[in-house]
């Protein structure tokens, strides 16, 4: 039987959180209520690595972080407890580094290598002489030559060429002209004789069609056999390193070429992550690949260490289908297996997939929108096109901007690879090539979803309504191209006309396309588009869209009914590692969509205040920058120096993102330090600013809280496993990455919840009093979190198996609550929570009681039972047809009911 977790709780693993750090809060995370451990990847990494993401070697754990024998460890005590793992793996991509002794051994040794066809390497690219690009250089190698900052240098290893720390392996050919060399110079016949013997031993190396690596790595330590003889080839290297003729043409025969970072923004012959040069992608779709690289994962989950994998980007493997099946054929059908995908609109899941969901976007993005009001929408958008001058108007024109801007100045070298293939294979003539390309980069830009997933022609009817879909917005987009466009449509049909090598031709680039749609449209949109787009920033988020803004209440039941049927174990979270910005820091920015009015008033104030001290930021960086604000400080709206420290580093990365008023490769640090400094001065030193800022702030976060605590209970009781990410049992208002990435104080956790424990014995109505009046220790947060946990796993089955139903409200306040019913096989859960708060309560008041709701009730399914518990109190409830809101509600603010 499939291992399904009742929820799961996130953790970074890294050198300063390690597996000994895990194993002491384990039995926290089992009083929190958590039944699964959900690691970031804890494969050894580059040396320390703050997320995992960048593997040298799949096949260890991380000495930085722990030893095989401290998961075990762990894992009794998870057993111990019923509790199980869920480990993130990385089969698109490792480190380019020189740590990965695979790529480091292709680097050496070329076509005998083992690992010569492991990485998505194009050795043929016409460009490259068969080499493959070490794009790390700060400067183009002629200048970095002149500079003397390559060094060759001699360990046990062998030969090297070093850039600063970084040592490239040479190649096996290499060695003979250097010890031919060697004896020509040594004058010491002892030498001679030694490097004569190790000439004769190297023959076979440069023939062999395979090196065993062992016998390689032998013959190199021979260099060091006697001190005689390494000082004659360190002799013998110095002279090469002094002569920077002789360097370029011993550069000129490696299998690798040096060059500057930036020189894969025109042209590239590997496949990266993204635009990241230092991670390189595996040929994951050769079976030897998978076998290798899963060799170690499978070990661990026979074992019974792990309990479920999250494949990481998946979009980026060039056959996902191909590499689910295998990898479910690997593990077992007992493994829990989820992947990393981001869904676009209406996008569901390829329902055919061996898993058991993803990872959660969809959900936060879902419960994100629940929370906007559909009212603000028209508002917010004219108060943002008015006050911000060139304000970006049409949302989908501007992603199209984004994504061609990233394919022209960062992908070229992509595209112009696929360019190629088409080419290559005969799909389009050599003639014309600038208008294949025009064509090309408007197809690739206009990709509506990731990706497609189709591994065979013709293409199911789902993935050609995608297909035709974004052909027929290339052709809005670039109607010039129509001619090109059309042709390029045939290529992801089949015909009775085609022949086999035709067919398999199209189909090859149809699966290659799709590798890099998905990275075009990360770097495009996420990582650009969602900081040049600020008209409410909380839904420029990984996995959300602004072009979605609002789900109305029968919206939400709908896709929840939906993923009942489909992937009911799918994750539910609302932060990760990747978020923008923290699940509470969303909420309460949500709140601007119901008081847009005021928001206007604010920000034309705050927009003249800035003034006084700089008129260097546009407009749309400082309405980015007041939003920024309200959903990063502290309920109380206490203001210190980590927290401007926190905003200043936080704004750097999101201006650059934008790379509209800077960028990474050429920051304009005048314009960053404006933005830094505003940032004190507006805090700390502008009483004007924080006379009119404080009440306004206050106002959202406390709406904010209150939508923290509603969104914490849907993730728990809406169908699929909820993710608790590490820390965010209390307020989460962090920044992105490293700032969501902090610390975190699991004494106090662990504290703080024996004590509520208690406290919840001794009486509840009391207990509910003082949390709520004081919500700035997110004490109440925990609270409920721990007490909608512990219901799930002691109903599990009710979770995992049970019908949501979605329940009609009725009454004068009905348009404010959401309530929905879980059953299975006569055990309910009735869930209820408040929307649109600003138009029910005053921003002092909570949505408690009789004078709130009236005469508002939910009505109950027919076979629905008459008496049921109050899982946040301890009074029971007799219901006849209908709930009273005002007494599910009576004493906190959303409603957990079993019977």
């Amino acid at each position: 039987m499939t291992y399904i977790p009742s929820a799961t709780y996130r953790l970074q693993t890294n050198p300063n959180f390690k597996l000994s750090d895990i194993r002491q809060i384990v039995p926290y995370l089992h009083e929190l209520g958590i039944s699964t451990v959900y690691s970031a990847p804890f494969f050894t990494s580059k040396p320390g690595s703050e997320h995992g993401y960048d593997v040298t070697a799949a096949y260890e754990i991380n000495p930085e972080i722990g030893t095989k024998e401290e998961l075990k460890e762990i894992a009794q005590e998870l057993k111990k407890n019923n509790m199980g793992w869920l480990q993130d793996i990385v089969p698109n991509h490792m480190a380019y580094h020189p740590e990965n002794t695979w790529l480091m051994d292709v680097l050496e040794k070329g076509p005998q290598s083992h690992f010569y066809t492991f990485f998505d390497i194009d050795f043929n690219h016409p460009d490259f002489n068969g080499q493959v690009m070490v794009p790390f250089l700060g400067d183009p190698l002629e200048q970095v030559l002149e500079n003397k900052q390559l060094e060759l240098k001699l360990d046990e290893k062998g030969l090297k060429v070093f850039y600063y720390d970084s040592g490239y392996p040479l190649s096996v050919a290499s060695y003979k002209p250097l010890l031919q060399e060697v004896v020509q110079n040594s004058g010491n016949p002892e030498v001679s004789t030694q490097v004569e013997q190790l000439l004769k031993e190297l023959a076979p190396f440069e023939e062999e069609a395979s090196i065993t690596p062992a016998a390689w790595s032998n013959f190199k330590k021979k260099l060091f056999k006697s001190e005689a003889l390494r000082q004659a080839v360190e002799a013998q290297i110095q002279g090469i390193n002094q002569d920077k003729t002789r360097l370029q043409e011993l550069l000129n025969k490696q299998h690798f070429i040096l060059c500057h970072w930036q020189e894969t923004e025109k042209v590239i012959n590997f496949r990266r992550f993204f635009t990241v040069n230092d991670l390189i992608c595996l040929s994951m779709e050769r079976p030897e690949v998978f076998e290798q690289y899963h060799q170690f994962i499978k070990q661990l989950c026979e074992q019974g260490l792990v309990q479920g994998l999250r494949v990481d980007h998946v979009d980026g493997l060039f056959d996902p289908n191909t590499y689910l099946k295998r990898l479910r054929a690997l593990v077992g059908p007992e493994q829990y297996l989820v992947v990393e995908k981001i869904l676009e609109g209406e996008e569901h899941m390829p329902e055919r997939w061996p898993i058991e969901g993803n990872s959660g976007y969809d959900f936060l993005a879902w419960v994100s929108n629940l929370y906007t009001s559909g009212k603000g929408r028209r508002k917010l958008t004219e108060i943002y096109r008015r006050l911000v001058p060139n304000a970006p108007t049409n949302y989908e024109q501007l992603v199209y901007d984004k994504k061609m801007f990233i394919l022209k100045n960062y992908m070229q070298g992509e595209r112009e690879n696929l360019l190629r293939i088409l080419q290559e294979r005969q799909l389009i003539p050599l003639e014309q090539e600038e208008a294949w390309r025009k064509a090309l980069s408007a197809l690739l830009v206009a990709w509506p979803v990731y990706c497609i997933y189709g591994n065979k022609l013709p293409l199911s009817q789902h993935e050609m309504k995608v297909v035709d879909e974004a052909f027929s917005e290339a052709l809005k987009l670039a109607p010039a191209s129509e001619e090109k466009l059309n042709h390029l449509h045939t290529l992801f049909t089949a015909t009775p006309d085609d022949t086999d090598e035709t067919k398999n031709n199209k189909l090859y680039f149809v699966m290659r396309s799709q590798q890099f749609t998905g990275p075009l449209a990360a770097k495009g949109v996420e990582d650009t588009t969602f900081y040049n787009y600020n008209r409410l920033i909380s839904l420029n988020e990984v996995g959300n869209s602004p072009d979605i803004f609002h789900l109305e209440a029968d919206d939400y039941h709908e896709r929840m009914q939906h993923r009942q049927r489909t992937y009911p174990h799918s994750i539910n979270t609302t932060a990760t590692h990747d978020t923008k910005r923290g699940e509470g820091a969303r909420m309460r920015l949500n709140v601007l969509s119901e008081v847009p009015e005021e928001w206007d008033e604010k920000v034309q104030l705050w927009l003249k205040i800035t003034k006084k001290y700089t008129s260097e930021p546009t407009t749309n960086d400082l309405y980015f920058l007041f939003q920024t604000l309200i959903g990063v400080l502290p309920i109380g709206g206490e203001v210190d120096d980590t927290l401007i420290e926190r905003v200043q580093e936080y704004l750097q990365k999101a201006l650059r993102e934008a790379k509209v008023n800077t960028d990474w490769s050429a920051p304009n640090e005048g314009y960053e330090q404006a933005m830094q400094d505003l940032v004190r001065q507006l805090l700390m030193e502008d009483e004007d600013f924080m006379h009119s800022f404080q009440p306004f702030f206050l106002k959202l976060a406390h709406y904010g809280w209150i939508y923290s605590l509603c969104q914490t209970l849907l993730k728990v009781t809406s169908p699929g496993v909820p993710d608790v990410y590490q820390g965010t049992e209390f307020w989460d208002l962090s920044l992105v990455d490293p700032d969501n990435r902090r610390p975190v104080d699991y004494d106090q956790r662990l504290r703080y919840l024996q004590e509520l424990k208690q406290q919840d014995k001794e009486g509840t109505s009391q207990l509910h009093e003082q949390l709520l009046h004081h919500p700035e220790d997110a004490r109440v947060k925990l609270y409920l979190l721990h007490k909608a946990l512990v219901t799930k796993r002691d109903l599990q089955t009710v979770f995992d198996k049970g019908d949501y139903i979605p329940l009609q409200v009725h009454g004068e306040k009905k348009n404010h609550l959401l309530a929905f019913a879980r059953h299975y096989q006569g055990q309910w859960v009735l869930v209820a929570v408040p929307l649109l708060l600003v138009g029910l309560v005053e921003s002092h008041d909570l949505p408690l009681g009789q004078d709130v709701w009236g005469d508002t009730a939910i009505v109950l399914p027919e076979n629905a039972p008459q008496q049921w518990q109050n899982v946040l109190g301890q009074d029971k409830l007799n219901a006849s047809g209908t709930v009273p809101v005002a007494e599910v509600l009576k004493t906190f603010p959303v409603a957990l009911l079993i019977a």
